[in-house]
């Protein structure tokens, strides 16, 4: 399909402006050259950052409990509009890159999984919901499970 001439100017004149906007914002959104401040907090580099590790282990009805093992981490179901940058939240859940959960304490339970190999990742979070960083970068554990097929194979 074809545009009119002056619909077709009017059309990239939009375009022109708009990408014109998003690459003048740019510098503005992260102005500082660190992390984006809306999506990650940051904590102090010169505290020790806190470590998770994960441990998975089946249930009597088919699911899954997973405990996050973590140390200088504090577990809150406190959520704040901005939190301080300090080693306190929760911890997202996720299955095969799709969030299932958030850990307001170190233990949560989860649903069967289908038969296979999967992947759980435990990221913390502060109590305003960004993710923590440490001087290694996001604090985040991984586990592999391998559900079998019924009847073992």
């Amino acid at each position: 399909m074809t545009l009119p001439p002056l619909r077709r100017l009017a059309a990239m004149a939009l375009a022109t402006s708009l990408f014109a906007g998003i690459a003048l914002a740019g510098p503005v959104i992260n102005g500082h050259a660190g992390p984006p401040r809306t999506v990650f907090l940051a904590l102090p580099p010169d505290r020790p950052a806190p470590d998770v590790a994960l441990r998975v282990t089946p249930l009597p009805g088919g699911g899954w409990r997973v405990a996050l093992d973590t140390t200088g981490f504090v577990f809150t179901d406190v959520c704040v509009q901005t939190a301080e940058a300090r080693p306190m939240g929760h911890a997202h859940l996720i299955v095969d890159g799709v969030k299932v959960a958030s850990a307001y304490a170190p233990t949560v339970d989860l649903a069967p999984l289908p038969p296979g190999v999967h992947r759980i990742e435990a990221i913390l979070r502060g109590q305003d919901h960004r993710a923590l960083l440490g001087p290694m970068g996001l604090i985040k554990a991984t586990a592999f499970l391998t559900v079998p097929a019924p009847g073992g194979r």
